[in-house]
């Protein structure tokens, strides 16, 4: 960028004008009548022509362009990354750029702030939009001549006018309207606007002027960004990526796609009134979807902070199946070696779901989730094995290895069975004694024993 000399920038303003002259309609017309005229001998209108081409040449010289341009036409167009027009087209609000916004150390979200290098946009009347494209003309492949006024090089001033005084007026106009040096910022009625409190202590004190008053602008060119990112889905290199996923054999390259996508057009049918960018892009501007997340219930019983036991309701609704089982079993005629098997069959289905119950929690729950929780000592230990890694745990892991713990799981198995068959059943509940009791806790003891020595982890 040092490289760059006044002549590089003065050469791009030059071009650029000779260009545009080149592409007006009032002189491409003349320049067919002057040739026709010319074929035809017609001395009169060969004149007349060279006359109108002569003063339309005078509106793009550089000194009087430059002055019309930067003293004059500049303050029509207003150079933002937010606009107030894309909020509402009829909007008279000021519109704001990021170009003095130093950009935050940590970014939690996406903002405008986010990309690296971020295109300006323009707004305002179509006539003063010929300067804006000047100021996004590059000097030597390098940077804009808006980059350069944005980084105060030294050889933009001399670049601007032969008269020093001219060019130091032509540079400030420029840097007022790059910098949003607003006198007084102006909102728009049609603008929305957002009381926000400067903290929840200023909000809960009730006081006046305890607030900041928002209004949010249309971030023109962070969507800018998101509509170019959107559109290499059309890229030859993602067509061809696309198309070769199909083929057998052919080496595949990865390739964008986006799904669920919104379009909202702004500007109606001249999207121009909004801003450059807006206009570039036909008024469209992408929305990527943001619906909420689809949750899947999870078949395991949840555990909040207050449960007491794991042994309850909801977890018996888990082992529905061996419950079902156990009930048939209880209510069907007696027959002692059937109902033993049965028995055996029926508690071989719960505690395999509550094994598989236990060992979601295990894998699913980080190491310490217990710590707050209202479980017994003995379900923290049996549930949160991981805890007794963790640093100051020494206490938890001499009571995890101690082992103590597996007996008080098979007693508060026992009475969860209790509780379970002497509610269903309450007719006959004086016959579920301690000798069930203890059967019940042989069950459970079986089942710690096999799930051990099969290396499961779950006890």
């Amino acid at each position: 960028m040092n490289n760059i000399s006044w002549q590089d920038i003065r050469k791009v303003i030059v071009d650029f004008l000779q260009q545009r002259l080149a592409n007006n309609s009032s002189y491409k017309s003349e320049l067919t009548k002057l040739e026709k005229a010319k074929q035809a001998g017609d001395q009169k209108a060969v004149n007349e022509s060279q006359q109108k081409m002569s003063e339309l040449s005078k509106r793009f010289d550089f000194e009087n362009w430059m002055e019309d341009a930067a003293t004059r036409r500049l303050f029509w167009i207003s150079i933002c990354h937010h606009s107030s027009k894309a909020i509402h087209s009829s909007s008279l609000g000021y519109n704001v750029n990021n170009f003095t916004i130093t950009k935050p150390n940590e970014q939690q979200y996406v903002s405008s702030s986010t990309p690296t290098h971020l295109v300006a946009d323009s707004s305002g009347n179509a006539a003063g939009l010929d300067i804006f494209s000047l100021l996004n003309q590059c000097i030597n492949g390098d940077k804009t001549l808006l980059e350069l006024i944005i980084d105060d090089h030294p050889a933009v001033l001399k670049a601007l006018s032969d008269d020093e005084q001219k060019a130091a007026i032509y540079l400030a106009n420029f840097k007022k309207v790059i910098f949003n040096d607003f006198e007084k910022p102006k909102a728009d009625e049609l603008n929305k606007q957002l009381y926000w409190p400067n903290s929840e202590e200023s909000y809960l004190s009730q006081q006046e002027d305890n607030y900041r008053l928002l209004v949010p602008l249309h971030p023109t060119s962070l969507c800018n960004v998101v509509y170019q990112k959107v559109q290499t889905r059309f890229s030859e290199e993602n067509k061809k990526a696309r198309e070769q996923r199909r083929l057998k054999g052919a080496e595949h390259q990865p390739y964008f796609t986006f799904h669920e996508l919104a379009v909202v057009k702004l500007g109606g049918s001249n999207p121009q009134g909004v801003s450059q960018l807006t206009s570039n892009q036909g008024g469209r501007n992408f929305l990527l979807p943001s619906m909420p997340p689809k949750f899947e219930r999870s078949p395991f019983p949840s555990i909040n902070l207050n449960k007491e036991s794991v042994f309850d309701h909801s977890l018996q609704y888990f082992c529905r199946y061996g419950f079902r089982l156990l009930f048939d079993m209880v209510a069907a005629p007696k027959n002692v070696v059937e109902e033993r098997d049965n028995r055996k069959d029926d508690f071989a289905v719960i505690l395999t779901l509550l094994l598989k119950f236990a060992r979601n929690i295990q894998t699913s729950m980080p190491a310490g989730w217990s710590r707050d929780y209202s479980l017994p000592m003995s379900q923290k230990l049996w549930l949160d094995p991981n805890r007794a890694e963790l640093e100051d745990e020494e206490n938890f892991k001499h009571q995890y290895e101690q082992g103590d713990w597996l007996g008080e799981l098979e007693l508060d198995f026992a009475s969860w069975i209790q509780k379970a068959l002497k509610k269903k059943f309450k007719n006959i509940e004086t016959q579920f004694s301690d000798v069930e009791y203890r059967e019940w806790c042989r069950e459970f003891h079986a089942a710690v024993k096999a799930s051990q020595r099969r290396k499961e982890g779950i006890f």
